[in-house]
């Protein structure tokens, strides 16, 4: 049961659906329901596919540029760590691109971006398959439920309370990468 809390909490935070609301929100915000919905349902399919390519097919990627775990969770962690702190600065934004915004920025990257694709493959290491990948469809159906009411619940809690929750989750986004760090360091040296 540790297993499974510790792989889909990791993977929640790196999805950070709540993270997403504000953009999914500037998105969508003119278009029709149906439109909304399909946009929906497009990005969380697309993300879930790209999730299950990385899980089954990511390690393949490893065997053939001859790159070890511990180096990719050195450098997941050093990206986790920088992504995150670039969030909670707020030096990231995404501009809003003529192509099909349910792949473009939604699923890719805001959804499907490197830290969740790599803490896939490291919840894969430490905790297996199986959890992994059943870790990864709740968190696409968690992903679903919250962007359907991202307006409610921004609404809700306020622009205020979205960008807390964004800086809380951010905060141990970069714990994330700081134990990825450690880990792999660990592996080098025994």
């Amino acid at each position: 049961m540790e297993k499974f809390i510790a792989s889909l909490l990791s993977l929640f935070i790196t999805l950070d659906p709540i993270g997403t609301i504000p953009f999914y929100i500037s998105f969508t915000g003119k278009l029709t329901k149906e439109k909304i919905n399909r946009i929906l349902f497009t990005s969380i399919f697309i993300c879930f596919i790209i999730s299950l390519l990385f899980l089954y097919f990511g390690e393949f990627l490893f065997k053939y540029l001859k790159i070890s775990f511990s180096d990719f969770l050195i450098a997941s962690g050093i990206i986790l760590l920088i992504f995150s702190i670039t969030e909670f600065i707020g030096a990231t934004q995404f501009e809003r691109e003529e192509e099909d915004i349910a792949i473009v920025p939604l699923a890719i990257p805001l959804l499907a971006g490197p830290a969740f694709l790599t803490t896939i493959l490291i919840s894969k290491k430490f905790y297996g398959t199986e959890i992994t990948l059943l870790c990864i469809f709740l968190n696409m159906i968690f992903a679903y439920i919250i962007l359907f009411y991202a307006q409610k619940i921004s609404n809700a809690i306020g622009k205020i309370g979205i960008k807390g929750l964004i800086k809380i989750l951010t905060l141990f986004l970069a714990a994330l990468g700081v134990k990825f760090i450690r880990q792999g360091i660990e592996q080098i040296v025994k």
